[in-house]
Formats: C-alpha cells, structure tokens, sequence
C-alpha cells in the first residue's frame, strides 16, 4: 500500500510531464489590437496570434483560452495558478525579477515595442506642452488622469513614486485588490478596470471626462478606425520615456508547471523567434516612421534566451 507514494514522488522528481498539469490555459481579455475578443477581427489580435504560434508547436499540451473580464482579473488568475499564461507582459532580465516572485515567470523577450505617449482630447492640446513629463502632469492636480491598466516598468514606478509605494514593489505584480485602492485614493486619477479596457478609456477621453491617459500610438490608430474617429485625439512624447524601446515576454504562473512551461516556451522562441512565421504578428506594433528602428531593435533580442 506505500508503494503509491513512492512511485508518485518518483514520477515528481524525474521531471515526467505526467506528474505536471498537461492543460496550459492562455488567459486573454479584450485588449486590442493585442487580444481582439469581439467583432470581425475576433481572434486576430497580435497577442491572439502569439498564443496560437506557441500553442501549434507546444503540442504535448493541452491548450484552453479563457476570457477574463479585465487585465485585473486576469493577473490575479496568473498568481493562484498553476498554468495560466500571456503572450504580452514587459520583459525584464533575470537579475531584475525577485519583485515578481509569486506572480509570475518570464520567458525571453519575445518582441519590442515604444513607450506609451500621454494621449489627450484637441480641445485640450492648449494645457499641454509639444513634450511633456509624466511625473510633472501627476503632481498638476488641475488634470485627471485616467488609468486603466499597469503601463510598463518606467510608468509604473513613477506611478508608484506617486501613490507613495514603497522601492522594490512592482505595480503590475501587486495584489489587484491593494493596486486599486492606492490608485482609489488619488483625488486626480480616475479608474477603469472594466471590460472594454482600451475603447472604454478612449471613450471617456473623448467625452472630456479624463483629461489624459496614457496609451500606445498603434492601439489608438486601431481603435479610430473601430470608433470612426479621425482627429479628436492628440498624442505627445513623453520625456521619461521618449523613444525608449521596451520588450514584452511571454508569462506564466509562478508555480512548478509554469516553470516547465517557460522552459519549453524558450526553447520554442530559440528556434522560431527569427523565422518570418513568428515575426508576422508583429508588425502590429510598428510605428509609422519608425520601421527601421522598430527591426533593428528586435534584431538585439533574437541574443536573449531567458
């Protein structure tokens, strides 16, 4: 009768798949052009597209999509695990991940993209200057703000800095419940954590209920095509993060199955990361202008493998 034991705790170290989940979910949430979960271009998002790739040559899973209201939920379904994973959170190197312990495990870097511009109404352009500081526009309680999502690790920190977090303490891989309340009891900034996380937030821009927000320039040339909107928005640099260029990752729980799924997702990438199959999706996040920057940066991460 003890020998089940024992074979069971053999099957665990030995590393056989057997004793790992098999069933690999990929959380989404409407994000466009990331995840599209509506609309005649419904699953042909960039992220949409990154999950199928892994999904295609990860076959000794079982893969299962599950649509999370927000990017709240779906970051807190990543911490209780044990295998949810994304194709698009922020990379960072290995020697600066311990603020993520618990919540989640990064593979190599697996595209690149610009910084978000502060995006505001035109009827507004007059309050702002031809660039603009982050941090500045927070301390001018005469704006309001309006988040929707953790933004990247510059933006968060200074997010942080703000709401009086303290060093070492990542935004993003807080408790979704602790993050809303600092953010809550900012006078000048107004959450949404709704559905229509992208769209929902333009909206509000546009109606001039939010005098700001931050957001890529390829998500709002997407959705002025969705809304039918042309000219009312306004994007400008931002001098924390002009033409900085970050690196996004695929995630997975921060559990024993993710690490084994992370492992397997590098070795996908080392093969596949420079074949035009993997880097089609992508072109999503090209710049207008800035083609040639855009590639030359991706060339620099096809030397990362973890």
């Amino acid at each position: 009768m003890r020998a089940l034991p024992i074979i069971a705790l053999l099957l665990l170290l030995s590393g056989t798949s057997d004793a790992w989940s098999k069933t690999m979910i990929w959380g989404i949430t409407s994000f466009p052009p990331g995840y599209i979960t509506e609309g005649p271009q419904k699953g042909k998002g960039y992220a949409d597209l990154l999950d199928r790739f892994m999904m295609e040559k990860l076959p000794r899973y079982e893969h299962k999509v599950v649509v999370y209201p927000n990017w709240e939920r779906q970051l807190q379904m990543m911490r209780q695990g044990p295998l949810v994973c994304t194709s698009i959170l922020w990379y960072r190197p290995p020697n600066e991940r311990a603020s993520l312990k618990g919540s989640y495990l990064l593979s190599a870097p697996n595209g690149v993209f610009f910084q978000h511009d502060v995006v505001v109404h035109k009827n507004n352009r007059r309050l702002f200057g031809k660039e603009v500081s982050f941090k500045k526009l927070l301390d001018n309680q005469s704006l309001r703000f309006g988040y929707n999502r953790p933004y990247g690790i510059t933006y968060n920190r200074i997010l942080s800095d703000y709401l009086g977090i303290g060093p070492g303490i990542e935004l993003d891989a807080m408790n979704p419940a602790d993050r809303l309340q600092y953010l809550r009891n900012a006078r000048n900034i107004h959450v949404r954590s709704g559905t229509d996380m992208i769209g929902g937030m333009l909206k509000m821009l546009l109606l001039q209920r939010v005098d700001y927000i931050l957001e890529y320039d390829f998500m709002v040339r997407y959705e002025q095509q969705r809304l039918g909107f042309k000219d009312d928005l306004v994007s400008i640099p931002v001098t924390e993060v002009k033409d900085n260029i970050s690196r996004i990752a695929y995630a997975c729980s921060d559990t024993p199955e993710g690490a084994l799924a992370i492992k397997a997702i590098n070795d996908v990438l080392k093969k596949y990361r420079n074949t035009d199959e993997f880097k089609k999706p992508l072109y999503y996040l090209v710049p207008e202008g800035r083609e040639d920057l855009y590639w030359e940066e991706y060339e620099k991460i096809l030397r990362v493998f973890r």
